[in-house]
């Protein structure tokens, strides 16, 4: 249910993803990069259990050890397999920006993820058993279509794993910051760990891999639907306007297969666009955020990203209309994006 897939892009280098499907829980993908004298991740699968996915794949393809685990940003389907890596390979180096290890050693993470402190714990884990007693109701909910209730009962089961992992997983603080950029030099896989800008997250990092040409974006790409909570929108256009220009041969994203060309990432450059233009005459008004969603139109969007898979627009709407708008509105009036507000 949450195996990852192997990709190579190159020699030396893979990505392991979730595939195509829409996950409502999702596990970042993983980036896996062999240099010299170890490998370097990007981020880390997300739980132990993914960590340990990430470690048998590692000892399939080499002996070498992790050296260097860079987070690009904070969520935890990312951050989360840090913990069982570190217990493999305890001098690796666990990299971030400042923002993100801002953000997972505060005791604000604690509402999405364990942490150090027992009471927050149980908090969460009692938040994660509301949630899939929610799933598993709607599940059988007659009122609603045959398509949702099918994606109900698929996400109240991968619910109830992600209870099961969280229920052993700790939150670990990046070891290294850098601020701008950081080089992790080799003679074949040398690699440029960059801050762009804020984009879905105050701190996210893109690792970019000059001479293979290939970028992994974290969630400043994620397929086939978007996620909008908390995030920039004006600074995320530019972030992918300089991505775009990087002239990558491939794009490892956050979530989603690997692309090679700029097709997906010209369509988040287009919605970010015509949300920022809906949402700035809203801006003077005393809409709330939910009643200037109601007036912003992103269905071409949704059908082109959707189709007519009800399940998903379902989430375009709820992972990504809905918070985009919320943040290009409070982005608009010149209020502040906190991270984990929503």
């Amino acid at each position: 249910m949450y195996g990852y897939q192997a990709e190579r892009l190159s020699p030396g280098v893979h990505a392991l993803n979730q595939g195509a499907q829409f996950h409502l829980q999702p596990r970042g993908n993983v980036g896996v990069i062999e240099q010299s004298d170890g490998i370097v991740l990007v981020d880390s699968g997300g739980s132990p259990a993914g960590a340990e996915q990430v470690i048998a794949f590692i000892r399939s393809i080499s002996d070498k050890p992790v050296t260097a685990i860079v987070l690009t940003h904070w969520h935890g389907d990312h951050a989360l397999g840090v913990s069982r890596l570190l217990q493999e390979w305890p001098r690796a180096r666990v990299i971030s920006t400042a923002p993100t290890r801002e953000m997972l050693a505060s005791p604000d993470a604690d509402r999405f993820m364990p942490g150090d402190n027992a009471q927050a714990n149980a908090g969460f884990m009692a938040d994660i058993q509301d949630g899939a007693n929610f799933l598993q109701q709607a599940a059988q909910d007659q009122n609603l279509h045959e398509a949702d209730r099918a994606g109900f009962a698929q996400a109240a089961r991968e619910y109830e794993q992600f209870g099961r992992e969280m229920a052993v997983a700790r939150r670990v603080a990046p070891t290294e910051i850098f601020d701008g950029s950081v080089t992790l030099p080799d003679r074949v896989h040398p690699i440029e760990v960059r801050f762009f800008g804020r984009a879905n997250t105050s701190g996210d990092a893109i690792v970019w891999l000059p001479r293979q040409r290939i970028v992994f974006t974290g969630d400043v790409v994620v397929a086939p639907v978007p996620y909008g909570f908390n995030s920039y929108p004006s600074e995320w256009i530019g972030v992918l306007n300089q991505i775009k220009a990087l002239n990558y041969a491939v794009l490892a994203p956050g979530h989603g297969q690997t692309m090679r060309d700029s097709v997906y990432l010209d369509h988040l450059i287009a919605m970010l666009s015509d949300v920022r233009t809906q949402v700035a005459p809203l801006a003077a008004t005393d809409l709330t955020a939910e009643a200037a969603s109601a007036q912003v139109n992103l269905d071409v969007a949704r059908d082109e990203l959707a189709g007519e898979d009800r399940w998903l627009r379902r989430w375009f709407r709820n992972y990504w209309k809905d918070p985009i708008v919320s943040s290009a509105l409070r982005e608009a009036r010149g209020q502040p994006i906190v991270q984990g507000a929503e």
